[in-house]
């Protein structure tokens, strides 16, 4: 697809992220919105967000369980994924296989396999699948990217990585199925291993259930706080902490030591204000949520697709990079379990 026209557009999901695409879609004006999709419960939102969007008459809504009309549909170029994890895998399937483009969040499914299979399937259908792995649309680490691949630092040697959130909900962890790797910890999985360029040989991994919220993981066989370390073939050293429960915003910095230098990310506050006195020097707050993180970051990917899709930019998350983030997630989920090096 070449034509600069808008692209028909059917939105799966409208609860927390769906609802920032969906706004992200509206203000792009690159997309018309056939169609939103979701549950029988969430019919009231559904028809609020078409009011609150001004999408009245040019939007339309479905139950997920009748949603082969929403794909047959002529005037549905590409399908936007933002339910539950457990459902990705049958979505991507029949979107696919009804001729859609597809963009879908994180994970792309809970297995290797399933993912392996709808790749393959993309190929088939010679449609882009596309995994919003939205690290690298974000502006300071694509920055950080560009910057260590133009040989600022030299040679890469070590890799820190940190994210600390303020929890999830219940519904969420029931409704997703996913672990802290396969779920929190996947970006950062996918980010390092864009950065050094291949696949770690080895890996391992340390959680512990330390919040007050325990209760909730442990229910959820799940962490709330994990360590790992990522070796790789040319020797580079990665390291990760991703903690759920942190109750001081949201944090995430990345440290890249190379051979000729350091490049650091830094955290995003509420604004750069600092006070200075006598005694005290007090900067602001972190910012709250993952959605006001990476708020930038979401129109960009969002915009990288349809360039993609419109055959303006190649695919930035290619099938293998997907695919090996899955395998790194799997095997450091092992180590988590056995409390043993796993290698890839």
């Amino acid at each position: 697809m070449t034509s600069n026209k808008p692209i028909g557009a059917a939105l799966f999901g409208v609860g927390r992220i769906g609802q920032v695409h969906l706004k992200n879609m509206v203000d792009s004006g690159r997309l018309i919105i056939r169609w939103l999709v979701d549950i029988p419960a969430q019919h009231g939102l559904m028809a609020e967000l078409i009011k609150r969007h001004r999408l009245t008459g040019e939007t339309q809504i479905s139950d997920i369980e009748s949603s082969q009309k929403v794909l047959s549909d002529p005037r549905v170029d590409v399908v936007i994924i933002c339910t539950p994890t457990p459902t990705h895998y049958d979505i991507i399937k029949r979107a696919l296989t009804a001729g859609k483009h597809v963009m879908c969040e994180k994970p792309l499914t809970l297995t290797i396999s399933d993912t392996k299979d709808c790749y393959e399937l993309a190929r088939k259908q010679k449609k882009i699948l596309f995994c919003a792995y939205n690290r690298r649309f974000d502006k300071q680490f694509h920055t950080l990217y560009q910057r260590y691949k133009r040989g600022d630092i030299g040679n890469l040697r070590v890799v820190k990585f940190t994210s600390r959130e303020g929890g999830q909900s219940k519904q969420y962890l029931q409704n997703n199925k996913s672990r802290i790797f396969l779920d929190m910890a996947i970006h950062d999985i996918d980010y390092i291993c864009w950065l050094v360029g291949e696949r770690p040989s080895s890996v391992c991994a340390f959680g512990s259930i330390s919040s007050d919220n325990a209760e909730l993981y442990q229910t959820f066989d799940d962490v709330d706080c994990v360590t790992a370390i990522l070796n790789f073939p040319n020797g580079v050293m990665a390291q990760m902490e991703d903690t759920r429960e942190a109750n001081i915003g949201y944090e995430q910095k990345v440290e890249v030591l190379g051979t000729k230098g350091l490049i650091q990310t830094q955290n995003m506050k509420t604004s750069e204000l600092c006070t200075i006195t006598q005694n005290s020097c007090q900067s602001e707050a972190l910012l709250g949520t993952f959605f006001d993180r990476y708020k930038d970051s979401f129109p960009t990917e969002l915009n990288h697709f349809v360039d993609a899709i419109e055959g303006k930019e190649e695919i930035l998350v290619s099938a293998e990079s997907c695919i090996i983030a899955m395998e790194v997630s799997e095997a450091l989920s092992e180590s988590l379990k056995t409390g043993n090096i796993v290698k890839l």
